[in-house]
Parts: structure tokens; C-alpha cells; sequence
């Protein structure tokens, strides 16, 4: 697949200050490109060099032509924008702002022609906009609008779209929509899309590659899977996350937990004793509300198990419908030890699996928080017999709700 973009040694500065610092990349044709970043990282301005609305330094080619070279509409046959905002001086029609698309095309002092005419209504129909093609552009929503431009964009016929932050100011459905929308036109013509876009899982969800800008340099520019990382998105965004896989849409999605901040830990370790998916909530709260975690003795390709990983949360592990054995025993019995207070979820006991119970009847010199289920005994009441027992310990906390969970943990911190 040929480069229909490169750049090379771009650079690009305003009053001394540095905003692009030697820029190479390149951009095969049919590729949908997102350009992430913290703000202030230089992403608009690296879209407006490539669009040659900046006097940059370097070279950038665009089909194999260095971008100076083109006349503007030689460049506006091939490449096309649609900014964040688009607001005009004049209230015009519609129709009329779609076939501004045109303009690149027309000779000097010539009409439009039949063939315009089809083009424009193709892509009023492509964006959904043709119904309302007759009325007035300051009349529309956000939404709307949004669409409009981008059918005048469409209606340029370029080879390459450059899209601006357009999703930051629209609601969830239209955001789904405009990014379909393109996403379909890129995949059946062919156009090369590079969007600006903030919102990491979208850029997950739609782009072939993503390119993360740091203070005017590329940390990364590679396959979302290589980009949609913790290791990598922590050197832009101050902030902590769970990256896991999105099994419904197929792709690598950010589950942003809290800002990361140096004074907030409580120095408090809980060991959280789970299992069947029934930590990965109560994990990701306790996480973020800064406790040190521990957990186990869990199951491989348990869930609890993927959010132990993507928080890093040290924990014990067995193969799935094993006995433990003595040295995961063991190495739990040393979380528990080390812990402050231990929590066990509303887990189901089975033979495998009681031993973790067992383990918890043994504390006696630490709170233990237990969240209630009736429905946890499935050997011959064994498991509830051991709960009861532990119900007549004063430093037992029983709580029917997650949201019990939190407050109680409060309640018999005294450290």
C-alpha cells in the first residue's frame, strides 16, 4: 500500500516556543489514523502543517509531491477538513453549504452542472442530511451541523479527510453516527481519514493505527492493541486505568480509575478474598479509593483474575477446578497476614474452593468485612456452618450491600 502522506523533519514554532520538534511519519492510502494526546500536545497543529495551513518547517509529501508544490486547488482536490466548529457570516441553506464542497472544481464564472448536482446529493444522502437539505444551517443541532460539514467535505471528493476534534462537542449517539459514517466511507472508497480525537476508546474502536503526540513529539505511532497500553498511556495522561478487551466490539478499551496524585494513599491493606467475577467491582472501587490490595487464592481465566493484572495487584493462583495446593495455601495465608483487614465477597463456596474460607476462620487478630449471600453454600451447608460460627466473633463485620462495604471499611479503620 502506497504512502499517500510522509512527513519529514517537520517542525513547527510560534514566539520561540517549540510546538512540533522534528516530526517523520507516514500515512498509506485507506488508512484510518487517530492522533491522540494530552492538550498542548501539538495535535491541531501537526493536522494543520499536514493540511499546509502553517508555515512549518521540513517537508511534508502528500501522493509523492512535496505539499508546497500544489496550487490550493490542486491541494483541495485532494484533501479535505472538517473542523471542530464551522460557523458562517451568512445563514445559508443547507444545500447550498454542501455545494461550497464543490468550489475546488469549478472554472471561474461557471454554474454548476448536473453532475455536481448528483455528487452534492449523494453526499447530502450519505450523511443522512438530505432531508433537511432546504433548511437554514443556523437552524440545525450540533449534531446536525456537524453532519453538513462533513457532507460538504464528502461533496470535494477528496483522497484524504482530515477531521478536527469534531466528536468533543456532541452527544453519544452523534458521536456514533459521524464516526460511523466516515469510518463506512474510508472503508468503501478507499479515503484516507486522519482524525484528531480525545476520547481514547473511539480511537481504540475505529482507527488502524494510532499516533500518540507528546509536547510535539511521537511517543508511538503503531496499531491500536500497541498504543491502548497502560505502560504508554501513563507518559501522557496523569491519571490510573484498567485496560481490558472489549469482547462484544473487539477492541482494547480505558477504563479511567482516578488522577494520579503523590499524598492520597492510606497505607491500608486489604486482602480481598474472591472469586466468579465477584472482586472485579469491589477491586476497581477499593483500588481507587487508594487502599493496598492483595487477593486470592483465585482460578486462571478468572475475571477477578484480568483485574488483579490490569491494576497490578499482587495474588495467588491456581488451575481452574484445582485443590490448592500447600504453597498457594501457604502464600495466602502470608496476604492475610500482611493485610490490615481482609474482605470476602459474596463468592459460592464449592469443594475446590473452600479452603479460602477455612483460611478466614482462622483470623482472630484482624477485622474481617464478610458480604452476605444465601446462596454461597453449595456443599451440604459446611460452608454456611463455618460463616455462623464466624458471626459470634466481635471482630466480624457482616454487610448485605457493595455500597455497606465502603463505610464499614471506615468504620473499623483505626490505623
Amino acid at each position: 500500500m502506497e504512502n499517500i502522506i510522509e512527513a519529514r523533519d517537520l517542525s513547527f514554532e510560534i514566539n520561540g516556543k517549540q510546538i512540533l520538534d522534528s516530526i517523520y511519519m507516514f500515512i498509506k492510502k485507506g488508512e484510518f489514523i487517530s492522533i491522540i494526546g494530552p492538550n498542548g500536545a501539538g495535535k491541531t497543529t501537526l493536522v494543520k502543517c499536514l493540511n499546509k495551513n502553517l508555515d512549518y518547517k521540513g517537508k511534508v509529501f502528500v501522493k509523492g509531491k512535496d505539499l508546497h508544490s500544489y496550487s490550493f486547488k490542486e491541494k483541495a482536490q485532494i484533501v479535505a477538513a472538517v473542523p471542530q466548529e464551522y460557523n458562517l457570516p451568512f445563514n445559508f441553506k443547507v444545500v447550498d453549504i454542501v455545494g461550497m464542497g464543490r468550489n475546488p472544481y469549478r472554472k471561474r464564472f461557471a454554474g454548476s452542472d448536473k453532475s455536481e448536482s448528483t455528487i452534492v446529493n449523494m453526499a447530502l444522502r450519505q450523511t443522512n442530511t438530505f432531508e433537511f437539505k432546504d433548511r437554514y444551517y443556523n437552524s440545525l443541532s450540533g449534531g446536525e451541523k456537524q453532519r453538513v460539514v462533513t457532507a460538504r467535505a464528502l461533496a470535494q471528493e477528496p483522497e484524504v479527510l482530515f477531521l478536527d476534534e469534531i466528536t468533543s462537542n456532541l452527544d453519544i449517539h452523534n458521536q456514533l453516527e459521524v464516526l460511523e459514517l466516515i469510518r463506512r466511507v474510508n472503508r468503501e472508497e478507499g479515503m484516507t481519514v486522519v482524525s484528531i480525537i480525545h476520547d481514547l476508546n473511539l480511537a481504540s474502536r475505529f482507527s488502524d493505527r494510532i499516533l500518540l503526540l507528546i509536547d510535539g513529539k511521537i511517543e508511538i505511532f503503531d496499531k491500536p492493541s500497541a498504543v491502548i497500553n497502560e505502560s504508554v498511556l501513563s507518559k501522557a495522561y496523569k491519571m490510573e486505568m484498567i485496560i481490558r478487551e472489549n469482547r462484544i466490539l473487539d477492541f482494547s478499551e480505558v477504563v479511567p480509575l482516578r488522577v494520579k496524585t503523590e499524598n492520597e494513599k492510606k497505607n491500608i491493606n486489604i486482602h480481598v478474598v474472591s472469586g466468579g467475577g465477584t472482586g472485579e467491582y469491589i477491586l476497581e472501587k477499593l483500588y481507587s479509593m487508594k487502599y493496598d490490595l492483595t487477593c486470592g487464592v483465585l482460578s486462571m481465566g478468572d475475571s477477578d483474575v484480568d483485574i488483579c493484572n490490569s491494576l497490578k495487584i499482587d495474588y495467588v493462583c491456581e488451575k481452574p477446578f484445582s485443590q490448592f495446593s500447600e504453597e498457594s495455601i501457604k502464600r495466602n495465608k502470608d496476604f492475610i497476614e500482611n493485610a490490615d483487614m481482609v474482605l470476602l465477597t459474596d463468592v459460592p463456596f464449592g469443594r475446590i474452593n473452600i479452603s479460602n474460607l477455612e483460611m478466614l476462620s482462622e483470623i482472630e487478630n484482624k477485622p474481617v468485612i464478610i458480604l452476605a449471600n444465601k446462596y454461597r453454600d453449595h456443599i451440604d451447608g459446611y460452608a454456611q456452618n463455618i460463616i455462623e460460627n464466624m458471626k459470634m466473633r466481635k471482630n466480624v463485620h457482616f454487610v448485605e450491600k457493595y455500597t455497606e462495604i465502603y463505610e464499614t471499611i471506615k468504620d473499623v479503620t483505626t490505623f
